[in-house]
C-alpha cells in the first residue's frame, strides 16, 4: 500500500445496507492510504460516522474526517475490504499539499446535509451539488484530497462522486493522464 491508494468497504451494517441500496453498489465506504512517516504509519484518511474508531494523531473516537490505522481499520471491519492502487509517482510537492489539505480538514464532522448526500446520487434537475467541505462524507473526502494533489482535474464538485463512481470507471475520466487507478481487488487477509 501506498499514499493515494483506495480502500474500499463493503459492510453488513443496516447503515451500510442502506447505503449500498441507493447507490446500487456493493461499497458503502471508501478511504485514501496515506503514509505518515512522522508516525512510521502506514494510514486510512476518511471521514466516518462511525464513533469506535480512534483518530491516530488525536487519540480520540471521532464522527468525521480524520486519519486511523490502516490495519486496525481493515481488521476491526465487518465485512469485505478492497484495493485499488494509484498508478503513478507522487512527488514530494503532491505529498505536502496532501498534507496542508489534511490540516485544513481535520476533524471536520461527517456531511450534515441529507439533499448533499442525495444529490451525489442524483443528477437530475435540481439534482447538482455545490462544493461545500464544511461537512464531508468519504467519498468526496478522496476526490477532494485527489483534487488538492493535483491527480484529479475538471470542474465537477467533490461531493457529486459516490464510493460507487471510485470502486468503478467513472473517475478515471477525471484523472490526470499521469495517473490510473488499478482494477479493485479484495484484501486478502487470513
Amino acid at each position: 500500500m501506498r499514499t493515494g491508494d483506495l480502500i474500499l468497504f463493503n459492510g453488513k451494517s443496516v447503515v451500510s445496507w442502506g447505503i449500498k441500496r441507493v447507490l446500487l453498489t456493493r461499497f458503502s465506504h471508501v478511504g485514501m492510504v496515506v503514509e505518515l512517516k512522522e508516525l512510521d504509519l502506514m494510514a486510512l484518511f476518511e471521514s466516518t460516522t462511525l464513533s469506535n474508531v480512534e483518530d491516530a494523531e488525536s487519540g480520540e473516537a471521532e464522527r468525521g474526517v480524520m486519519i486511523t490505522p490502516l490495519s486496525n481499520r481493515i481488521r476491526m471491519f465487518k465485512g469485505k475490504t478492497y484495493y485499488r492502487h494509484l498508478v503513478g509517482d507522487l512527488s514530494e510537492l503532491q505529498i505536502a499539499r496532501l498534507a496542508e489539505f489534511r490540516d485544513m480538514v481535520r476533524g471536520r464532522p461527517y456531511e450534515r446535509s441529507q439533499a448533499e448526500l442525495i444529490k451525489s446520487r442524483y443528477d437530475g434537475p435540481g439534482g447538482k451539488n455545490e462544493e461545500d467541505l464544511s461537512s464531508i462524507f468519504c467519498s468526496e473526502l478522496v476526490v477532494a484530497a485527489y483534487r488538492a494533489m493535483g491527480i484529479v482535474e475538471g470542474d465537477t464538485p467533490s461531493n457529486e462522486f459516490t464510493p460507487k463512481n471510485l470502486a468503478h470507471k467513472m473517475i478515471e475520466k477525471y484523472l490526470v493522464p499521469e495517473y490510473e487507478l488499478e482494477q479493485f481487488r479484495q484484501f486478502d487477509y487470513e
